[in-house]
C-alpha cells in the first residue's frame, strides 16, 4: 500500500516557520514604522481625552490617585513615541503593545478601587478598551502581535477577575458580578478580535506588498526599488558596509518574442524572474526594470562576492526551460553587468550607470557573460553610448 503524500504537510510547516521568522522585507519593516508612529500620535491624543473625560466626572477626593495615574499613563505615552520616531528596532511594536495592554488593565484596577467590582466586570467601556488595543496592532502589519496583543489582553483580564473572585487586598464587593457566562464570553470575544485582527493584518500586508509589484513577473517595480535602494546606501554609509548592484538582460530576448510571439515571450519572462528570485537571498533586492531588463541589489556585499553570486544566477538562469511549442523547449542567456558602492560613485544613479556600462561590454564581447569591475579602486567606466537610432537602456 503506497504511503500518504506528505510534502504538502512539509510545505505547509516550511510556510508557517517562515511567517513565524523576523520579517525581512523592507517595504514592510518601513511600513511597520509608520504604522508605530501614527499609533504613537494617536495614542497621545486619545490618553489627554480620557484624562480630561475621567478628571472630568472624578471627585475631588480621588484626584490624588488619579494624579499619579495620569502622570504614569503620560509618561507611557510620551516613552512609546519618543521610541516610535527615534527607535528603529524589532522589539519596539511587542514592547508597545504590551504597554498598552498593561495600561488599560491599570485603568480597569483604578475603577475598580474606586468603583466597585461592577465598574470593571460589566462596564463596558473600560472593557473595550482591550479592542482598541487589539485593533491598533494590527496596523503594525504583523498578525503575530495581533494574537500577541490578544493573548495579554486575556491574560491580564484573567488576573484581574481571578483577583476579584479572590480577593487579595482589592476589598471590593463581587455580588454576582462575575457570572461564569459573562465572563466567558469577554473571553471569546477577545480571542476572535484577536483572530479576526491577524487575518486583517495579513491581508494588509499582502496588498501593501502589491503595490509597486510588477504584475507579469511578481517582481518589484523600478520606483520602489529606487526607494529601497536609497535606505540601503544610507545604511551602507552608517555601517561602512559595500553595496553591489547587477544588471542583468536577457539575450536576443527580441528576436525571440519575434520568432515565438509574445504569449511565449511573457512565459519565458515569468520563468526567468522564478528562477531569479529562487537563486538570491531574502536580503537581496530584485526588481524588473522595464523590458527584459533585471536588476538585483546585494546588501552588505563586496564586488568579488557579488560577481560570484551574479555567475552563479547567470548559470541558473540559462538552465530554465521556456515551453515554446507542442514538445519543444528553449533556453534563454542573460548577460550582466556589476557595479559596487563606493567604489563606483557615492549615488545608486552612479552605481546603475557603471553596472550599465559594463553590461554593454557583456553584449560586446559575446554575450552570456558577467563583466564586473577588473579592478575596482579603480575610476568608473564611462556610460555607454548607444548606436544610433537606438535607445538609451535602462538609464534613458
Amino acid at each position: 500500500m503506497a504511503l500518504p503524500d506528505t510534502a504538502w504537510v512539509r510545505r505547509a510547516f516550511a510556510a508557517l516557520i517562515g511567517q513565524i521568522g523576523p520579517e525581512t522585507d523592507q517595504l514592510i519593516l518601513r511600513a511597520r514604522e509608520s504604522g508605530e508612529r501614527w499609533v504613537a500620535a494617536v495614542r497621545l491624543f486619545l490618553f489627554a481625552g480620557l484624562s480630561a473625560l475621567v478628571v472630568g466626572v472624578a471627585p475631588a477626593q480621588r484626584w490624588t490617585g488619579l494624579t499619579l495615574l495620569l502622570l504614569v499613563g503620560l509618561l507611557h505615552a510620551l516613552l512609546l513615541a519618543w521610541l516610535a520616531f527615534r527607535v528603529a528596532e524589532p522589539w519596539v511594536p511587542w514592547l508597545s503593545c504590551a504597554a498598552d495592554v498593561t495600561i488599560t488593565t491599570a485603568w480597569m484596577v483604578f475603577v475598580l478601587r474606586h468603583g466597585g467590582v461592577t465598574a470593571v466586570a460589566n462596564a463596558l467601556t473600560f472593557y473595550e478598551l482591550y479592542f482598541l488595543v487589539i485593533m491598533s496592532a494590527g496596523l503594525r502589519y504583523d498578525w503575530r502581535l495581533c494574537i500577541w496583543t490578544a493573548g495579554l489582553c486575556i491574560l491580564e483580564l484573567g488576573l484581574l477577575l481571578f483577583a476579584l473572585a479572590h480577593p487579595l487586598g482589592l476589598e471590593v464587593p463581587v455580588q454576582g458580578a462575575l457570572a461564569p457566562t459573562g465572563q466567558t464570553v469577554r473571553f471569546v470575544l477577545l480571542t476572535l478580535g484577536g483572530i479576526v485582527m491577524a487575518a486583517v493584518a495579513q491581508r494588509a500586508k499582502r496588498l501593501r506588498l502589491m503595490v509597486g509589484v510588477d504584475h507579469l513577473t511578481g517582481l518589484s517595480q523600478r520606483a520602489p526599488f529606487v526607494e529601497r535602494i536609497d535606505e540601503e546606501l544610507a545604511r551602507a554609509r552608517r555601517r561602512g558596509a559595500p553595496l553591489s548592484v547587477a544588471i542583468l538582460d536577457l539575450d536576443e530576448f527580441k528576436a525571440f518574442n519575434d520568432t515565438f510571439g509574445h504569449p511565449v515571450g511573457d512565459r519565458a519572462l515569468q520563468a526567468v524572474a522564478t528562477r531569479l528570485r529562487s537563486s538570491v537571498r531574502k536580503s537581496d533586492l530584485v526588481a524588473r526594470f522595464g523590458g527584459e531588463e533585471f536588476v538585483v541589489a546585494f546588501p552588505e556585499t563586496a564586488v568579488e562576492q557579488a560577481r560570484q553570486r551574479v555567475e552563479h544566477i547567470r548559470e541558473q538562469l540559462a538552465r530554465v526551460s521556456i515551453q515554446v511549442g507542442r514538445g519543444e523547449q528553449r533556453q534563454v542567456t542573460v548577460s550582466a553587468g556589476l557595479g559596487s558602492w563606493p567604489a563606483d560613485g557615492e549615488t545608486f544613479d552612479a552605481v546603475l550607470t557603471s553596472a550599465d556600462a559594463r553590461l554593454y561590454e557583456a553584449k560586446r564581447r559575446g554575450k552570456n557573460r558577467v563583466v564586473a569591475p577588473e579592478n575596482p579602486f579603480l575610476d568608473p567606466p564611462p556610460p555607454r553610448e548607444p548606436p544610433p537610432g537606438t535607445s538609451a537602456g535602462p538609464l534613458g
